[in-house]
């Protein structure tokens, strides 16, 4: 099977639900986007046009676990970015502390040789 052929996939399992086990997300193709759109709005549009039923309840727990899923992720991705900037700041001070203690460490020893 080629490769070009697979669909892209992406398949959530142990979800912290009751009633959903496994969610399987099929990717669309990269297509190109003429005008960009919120999702959120042509969502409240159609919340507010179909009535709830006991059927779409299913539908909306996976909804709702997907975009938790997701939400993490980006969650993660922003606070791995804010520790490698921290990180990065300590690198930074401890390669400063080391070049000065080494400094004075030569001046030390320069200054004993001498006398």
């Amino acid at each position: 099977m080629k490769q070009s052929e697979l669909k892209n996939m992406v398949i959530l399992k142990n979800l912290p639900s009751n009633i959903v086990e496994e969610a399987i997300i099929i990717l669309k193709a990269n297509k190109k986007i003429k005008k960009l759109e919120k999702v959120e709005k042509i969502k409240n549009k159609e919340e507010n046009s179909v009535e709830h039923k006991q059927k779409d309840y299913i539908l909306k727990e996976a909804e709702m676990l997907v975009t938790n899923y997701i939400s993490n992720f980006e969650e993660k991705k922003k606070s791995k970015k804010v520790e490698q900037l921290k990180n990065n700041v300590k690198y930074k001070r401890l390669k400063n502390y080391a070049s000065i203690t080494t400094l004075a460490l030569l001046i030390e020893s320069i200054i004993l040789l001498i006398k």
